[in-house]
């Protein structure tokens, strides 16, 4: 019997730390790391049961070549040679004709390990290919953190301990950061208060305001006003760590609490309860959740809810820590960049593949780390582009998904327990370690280990391009500054915490928050946050779209997939209008599609407020997910989808 440190590698908050114990060379038990600081040896529900989606006997075991119409799963099996050879005769051949622009990667964090995410896309820089933005989760917020604080990284959740005051800001606590919130649930037996803001109600702890979604800036705006207006801010505070103060001033001061309550449809007195605690509870803790900045004007909301902390003697908000001084480049080969790129190389924003297709510069796309076909919007347009013969797609992944369906060569990747990686995360400060446990299942290999092996059959230096795993993984813990420990600190401890970049070093003009913000008159946006109401269309729901507590993105939903319907919840009082009861079918339309789902009437989503779970596999839901609903459009800030700027009708289907 041995034990190995695992790390999880799914794109969540926790990123959990866990030991995994192997008998005759099959893992038995997942326990977390009772040592870890954040996740305090629990996982998450996903991650309990990660044995039965590591052995799942849906698992892909070897290499598939398509033989039939693309998305009919006609597919027969091939040795990795035969697949390394087709491959690299079809890049060799779009090369040839039409430059490796028309070459795309396409990959997200479907696997979150820097060797896996990071380190795999040295074969793709060294070739010159075009590449994507990633802008289908957090892009507006981090833009938006940059034009005020130079900088997204936030406050380190350690510091939630000594907190009086914790506002969860369109975040589910339960379901997307459960360690945190167990953090929430011990500051406040220890006397902190405790709010949630969010059109539904996702937590039993603390004091809900269902805000009308979208107006997160209107209420920022709103606060900032009262505080400044009835004297309780920190002008000392304000004057040494802010720039451009009386121009914001004067922004504010157009929303008074009449105004806010009729826009975000909160009470006058929540709004200046939860004001008075700001300035009387501190030091106060916000954590911004990713679903406030996924609408049309989402970056500004977050540019000004950022800036309410120096209002009360603070530095930062909680968004995302992946800012940090750690050397992505040296992983992602931008060395070995080519010197000479092609005329066609281009910079795609990733929530348009659908559009990207259309226009048929690109004619190989490789997709690894992601599944576009669930996840992306405008779901029509992406499938109808994936369909299309003029590209050839290879799809690198551990189950026959809906991309993989649409692919010409399908390779097996391995489950976490099967490679080498390490580990950073976007929630706390710790680099873990993920050891081998396990010998891959059939043929299944690691995508550091696919490149290689492609890079060699194509004929380029796959030696430079990747050295052995472990030899690339201590020289980047050698070049990056916020590491001070060494790769068998790692293998010995199973987790280190990196260094922890100071809160009030701000990398902006001025070294201060930027209330009028330089970096974004550069950008060509308002320098001074403000509120733009959204152009809404004929249709009366907003459509909001969550993951399911049993599902991270797409991943998990195959193994699941009994035990999880596509329902649609809408408010009691709405569903009463509509004669609509719980188990009825419902059909959701708009001008992108339309959609067939089971609603559930509930009290906990405001009225005029639907919301689905997204990442549902099309093709285990009559062939159509929550993105058939949602439009390709983006944002300013970052270019980022714009995924709850969408509206909907909904009315019961006749049995």
């Amino acid at each position: 019997m041995e034990k190995f440190f695992n790390t999880c590698p799914r794109d969540c908050y926790d990123t959990c730390a866990m030991i995994t114990t192997v008998e005759e060379g099959k893992a038995i038990k997942l326990q977390g790391n009772p040592r870890h600081p954040i996740t305090q040896g629990f996982l998450c529900w996903k991650i309990q049961n990660a044995l039965k989606f590591v052995y799942s006997p849906q698992r892909l075991k070897h290499p598939l070549k398509r033989v039939g119409k693309k998305g009919s799963d006609n597919f027969r099996e091939i040795t990795w040679e035969e697949a390394y050879k087709e491959i690299a005769h079809q890049i060799e051949d779009v090369q040839t004709k039409y430059g490796a622009g028309a070459i795309l990667p396409f990959h997200y964090f479907g696997h979150m390990g820097l060797l896996n995410k990071q380190f795999s896309q040295r074969i793709f820089n060294a070739l010159g290919t075009s590449d994507c933005a990633p802008t289908i989760c957090s892009n507006a917020g981090r833009s938006a953190l940059q034009y005020v604080y130079g900088g997204f990284w936030g406050i380190d959740p350690e510091e939630i301990k000594s907190s009086k005051l914790i506002i969860f800001w369109g975040l589910n606590g339960p379901w997307s950061n459960l360690h945190g919130y167990n953090m929430v649930k011990n500051a406040v037996r220890n006397g902190a208060k405790f709010y949630v803001i969010d059109p539904l109600k996702t937590c039993q702890l603390g004091k809900h305001l269902a805000i009308q979604p979208n107006t997160d800036g209107v209420l920022a705006l709103g606060i900032a006003n009262y505080l400044i207006t009835n004297d309780l801010y920190d002008k000392s505070h304000v004057e040494k760590y802010t720039h451009g103060f009386e121009q914001f001033k004067d922004v504010a001061k157009d929303f008074d609490l009449e105004k806010v309550s009729r826009i975000t449809h909160l009470s006058q007195e929540d709004i200046r309860e939860l004001t008075e605690d700001m300035y009387r509870l501190r030091p106060n803790f916000i954590h911004l959740g990713f679903g406030i900045q996924k609408h049309l004007y989402g970056g500004e909301a977050v540019r000004t809810i950022a800036l309410l902390p120096p209002l009360v003697g603070g530095f930062r908000v909680h968004y995302s820590n992946t800012d940090r001084e750690i050397d992505l480049g040296f992983l992602q080969g931008k060395h070995l960049v080519s010197q000479n790129p092609p005329e066609n190389k281009k910079t795609y924003n990733m929530a348009q593949l659908g559009r990207i297709l259309e226009t048929g510069e690109i004619k190989f796309l490789f997709v690894f780390n992601t599944n576009p076909l669930v996840n992306l919007p405008n779901q029509r347009l992406v499938k109808k582009g994936m369909e299309s013969e003029d590209v050839f797609t290879v799809v690198h992944d551990l189950f026959l998904n809906d991309s993989c369906s649409y692919a010409d060569i399908v390779l097996p990747a391995p489950s976490f327990l099967e490679s080498f990686d390490i580990h950073v995360c976007y929630y706390h400060n710790h680099m873990s370690i993920n050891q081998k446990a396990i010998e891959p299942l059939g043929e299944a290999k690691p995508n550091y280990q696919v490149f290689k092996e492609l890079s060699e059959a194509i004929g380029m230096n796959a030696k430079e391009l990747y050295p052995p795993e472990h030899e690339v993984a201590e020289e980047f813990l050698n070049r990056s500054r916020a590491v001070d420990f060494t790769l068998k600190d790692l293998e010995r401890e199973g987790f280190c915490k990196m260094k922890v970049r100071p809160q009030d070093d701000y990398l902006t003009p001025t070294g201060k928050i930027e209330m009028h913000s330089q970096l974004a008159e550069k950008a060509n946006l308002p320098p001074l946050p403000g509120y733009y109401e959204e152009v809404r269309n004929e249709y009366p729901f907003q459509f909001l779209t969550v993951n399911h507590k049993r599902i991270t993105r797409s991943q998990f939903h195959n193994v699941w997939q009994k035990e999880i319907e596509p329902i649609v919840l809408i408010n009691d009082e709405d569903a009463k209008k509509k004669d609509i009861k719980e188990g009825d079918w419902v059909r959701l339309k708009n001008d992108q599609d339309t959609l067939n789902m089971k609603a559930l009437p509930t009290k906990d989503i405001r009225q005029g407020v639907i919301l689905a779970y997204g990442g549902l596999w099309p093709k285990l839901c009559d062939g159509k997910g929550a993105n058939t609903l949602i439009s390709d459009a983006v944002q300013d800030f970052g270019g980022n989808a714009a995924y709850n700027s969408t509206y909907v009708e909904i009315e019961k289907l006749k049995v």
